[in-house]
């Protein structure tokens, strides 16, 4: 099954868990490959943030993880809409969080 982006629901052995997109399970093999060999920690799926309580708006970020001792954020994009554009800049300017994009 497909999505109105043509993305396909990928489950990976790898990580245990189904990904929304091929291209985002792969990032998250990458990933989880990375951590295994110790050069990147913490490696966290889906990270949810509240943008605004009433009405509830969140965004929730593919890849969170540690990366000498920072931090980083990061989402995997086939298609970069405007809701997310400016769900980006919401969540820089409450939570001062950059989001890595990749594709």
């Amino acid at each position: 099954m497909t999505n109105k982006y043509h993305a396909r629901k990928t489950y990976s052995e790898l990580c245990q868990r189904t990904f929304d997109s091929k291209a985002e399970a792969v990032r998250g093999e990458e990933l989880a490959l990375l951590e295994k060999a110790s050069k990147i920690s913490d490696l966290r799926y889906q990270v949810k943030f509240v943008l605004c309580p009433k009405p509830k708006i969140t965004i929730s970020i593919d890849f969170a993880y540690l990366e000498n001792s920072k931090r980083v954020f990061e989402d995997t994009k086939g298609v970069l809409t405007r809701d997310f554009r400016t769900k980006m800049v919401w969540a820089k300017e409450k939570f001062g969080i950059e989001i890595l994009l990749t594709r």
